[in-house]
């Protein structure tokens, strides 16, 4: 498939639809699980709060686009982030509001927050993981203003001497260049180490090179706290993504060459940290009778259904 052609030719064939191949293997695996659908909407109480409502509104909105587009449910969770979220954080923008919600629902439910970070980064996808290597990667060698933002939010997660080190480690090559076209090879290697951070568990082997003492998780003084945990995938995985897709800096997900499975099963779970955060920050307004154990049910709950259907 030349999909270059075919894009085009999916515009100019509306209303008809065209389907690539990743779309094509996702209705297929939906069929062959009975319509089942790897997400599964929380219980909400009513309320008549005009922001509540325009909340459930943006819900609807997006759900009426699953089970196929999941990143247009992310587009609307991300949006009741910034709606609701603005009450407690005003004049700081949607910036302020993702670096700053971690700490006010885990002061909120603390528990309860803890576990959900704790499941959260346990699940995380490999191939967000390798996303996520590659954006922090690149953006610190690229002068634009976005990259330049997310590397200094990278580092405020991260601290700046961990940054510093990851950096180092996974954005230079062996000739220690550093042209930012980064290797498969340390993609990979960054996303496995990622993944472990993100889990908030102590590793069982200390790094080969001894320079990157910060990366060492076998130390308990290294490990992220849960703060640090929620503000890494509020702030850098989907606070990026959403900048990427409101400034028109991607292509359709589904429609590209790189499409498959695998990325719908990344979609649908940042689409499910999203919907999660915003679950939080509905709590925090007192809106839809939800509390943190609510939202820690829904969350394993979905991560059970998303596991079954990308197995």
């Amino acid at each position: 498939m030349d999909f270059k052609k075919e894009r085009v030719h999916c515009h100019n064939k509306f209303p008809e639809l065209v389907q690539f191949k990743a779309e094509i293997k996702f209705k297929d695996k939906l069929y062959r699980a009975k319509s089942i659908t790897p997400f599964s909407p929380i219980q909400l109480g009513y309320g008549d709060d005009a922001t509540y409502q325009t909340c459930i509104g943006h819900l609807i909105d997006g759900l009426e686009f699953l089970p196929y587009r999941p990143d247009y449910m992310f587009d609307h969770c991300f949006k009741i982030i910034d709606e609701a979220g603005s009450f407690f954080f005003p004049n700081k923008g949607i910036k302020g509001i993702v670096q700053e919600l971690p700490n006010r629902l885990l002061n909120h439910e603390r528990a309860c927050w803890e576990s959900i970070i704790n499941i959260l980064g346990a699940n995380i996808p490999l191939m967000t993981c390798r996303f996520l290597v590659k954006r922090i990667c690149e953006a610190h060698f690229l002068t634009d203003s976005n990259s330049h933002q997310l590397s200094e939010r990278a580092a405020h997660c991260f601290g700046r001497q961990f940054y510093i080190d990851f950096i180092q480690r996974f954005a230079i090559d062996n000739n220690n260049q550093t042209t930012g076209n980064i290797s498969s090879e340390r993609i990979n290697k960054g996303a496995s180490f990622l993944k472990l951070y993100l889990s908030g568990k102590k590793g069982t082997q200390a790094p080969s090179n001894t320079s990157y003492k910060f990366l060492d998780l076998t130390k308990s003084a290294n490990l992220p706290s849960p703060n640090q945990r929620i503000e890494f995938l509020l702030s850098l995985l989907l606070f990026n993504m959403r900048n990427e897709r409101s400034h028109g800096a991607v292509l359709s997900p589904f429609k590209t060459s790189r499409s498959s499975l695998e990325r719908y099963k990344s979609y649908y779970y940042a689409m499910l940290c999203t919907y999660t955060f915003c679950l939080g920050t509905l709590d925090l307004r007192g809106f839809g009778s939800l509390s943190g154990d609510k939202i820690k049910i829904c969350t394993e709950n979905n991560l059970q259904l998303q596991k079954t259907f990308f197995s």
